[in-house]
């Protein structure tokens, strides 16, 4: 076992109990007395999110020195989508009562969150890949970090609608194998 497979066993542990945080609530986010799309819309970019934070571990393996601060960098992006995944359905999905309200009480959780896992990522292709940080990055956690400081549900749809567009791109980059 190479110390990047064992590495990623941690980060993909972390990554199974954020996405199980949310499976465990679909029942209760999609209900339809309760539902908000604006809710709805995060909690699939959020589902997708770990997903492809997952997947893109892999370029990881590359790494040949590891030490701490990679270790941490390599965490981060993990743990931080396992806090959105809890600001987002909280630890007892079942006694909310109104998803609008708890998205709204929140929301600067989510997307501070969500601004973590940007850093994060950011830092991952820069200090372990060597690689420039990418303009859409820089964007989103730049829309992230508007999102985090209001409580405007039009930023709040916006962050999260430019995210899927730059998921959808990521996505299709990354199970396509090519650079992006």
């Amino acid at each position: 076992m190479t110390i990047f497979e064992f590495l990623s066993v941690a980060a993909s542990i972390v990554l199974a109990l954020g996405l199980s945080t949310l499976i465990t609530s679909i029942p209760y986010v999609f209900d339809a007395r309760k539902r908000d799309w604006l809710h709805a819309v995060a909690f699939v970019v959020l589902a997708a999110g770990h997903i492809l934070a997952w997947w893109r571990i892999w370029p990881l393996s590359s790494v040949t020195n590891w030490h701490i601060l990679g270790f941490a960098i390599l965490m981060g992006t993990p743990l931080s989508l396992y806090l959105a995944a809890t600001a987002l359905v909280s630890n007892n999905p079942d006694q909310v009562e109104n998803w609008k309200e708890q998205f709204s009480k929140n929301s600067r959780w989510l997307f501070s969150a969500l601004v973590a896992v940007w850093i994060f990522g950011i830092l991952r292709g820069y200090v372990l890949l060597d690689r420039t940080p990418p303009w859409w990055s820089l964007v989103m956690l730049a829309g992230f970090a508007v999102a985090a400081s209001s409580n405007r549900r039009s930023l709040h749809a916006a962050a999260l609608f430019m995210s899927v567009f730059v998921f959808a791109a990521l996505t299709y980059f990354s199970f396509s194998m090519t650079s992006f």
